[in-house]
């Protein structure tokens, strides 16, 4: 899956990278594509479902839709309460992960494993939600456009390319941010990479919406 969703991450033409020739272009893809073979870890190690305990559940690839600016997400849940538009305000519960399905951290605790990821705290106060104005901000670029369009109780999965997410110094980057050291020093190892091809998982549920 992680090949499928890097070569659907890659621009159509690949003339908006660099101005180089048709086979350079090809080589490049196939040099992504033999990338995400090599690097892909064990199966799936965190629960995609937010607040389950179930492996990463797998999405096909053809289910995933456009995110302004870069990215793809994919809809877990379609909720049934109000809509994010912008100027929003949206409550979100979170779990990052870095491109190999590992889980890094979010407002739902677990711990990894290969085998899966155990849910360690119910913690669904909105209190550890990330809560922002849709167009504030606060949130990634990724998050801001990628949540539009979710309702409340609605449960969607974001692949975002290092330039949809994170930024340098970590510490005053939109969010959603761990609070942690250990989490925030991976994201940093990640964006420090320097990696066109590599994205973080952000699978998120909008608890409320007003």
């Amino acid at each position: 899956m992680r090949l499928a969703l890097i070569l659907a991450l890659l621009p159509a033409s690949t003339d908006a990278l660099l101005p180089i020739s048709a086979g350079r272009r090809a080589m490049l893809r196939e040099t992504a594509a033999a990338l995400a073979v090599a690097a892909a870890v064990p199966p799936a190690v965190a629960a995609a479902d937010v607040g389950t305990t179930q492996p990463m559940e797998s999405v096909d690839v053809s289910a995933y839709q456009k995110i302004a600016g870069g990215g793809r997400y994919a809809d877990l849940l379609v909720g049934k309460g109000t809509e994010v538009n912008a100027g929003s305000k949206v409550s979100l519960q979170w779990v990052l992960r870095r491109s190999n399905g590992y889980y890094v951290d979010g407002s739902i605790k677990m711990l990894s494993a290969q085998s899966g990821a155990v849910r360690v705290s119910d913690n669904f106060d909105e209190k550890d939600s990330f809560v922002f104005t849709v167009g504030d901000g606060a949130a990634m670029p990724g998050v801001n456009e990628g949540i539009k369009g979710m309702r409340q109780g609605g449960k969607r999965r974001l692949v975002l390319p290092v330039k949809q997410a994170y930024t340098l110094p970590i510490d005053r980057s939109p969010g959603p941010l761990p609070d942690g050291y250990g989490p925030r020093r991976q994201i940093e190892r990640e964006l420090q990479r320097q990696d066109p091809y590599n994205y973080f998982y952000l699978e998120v549920e909008a608890t409320r919406v007003r």
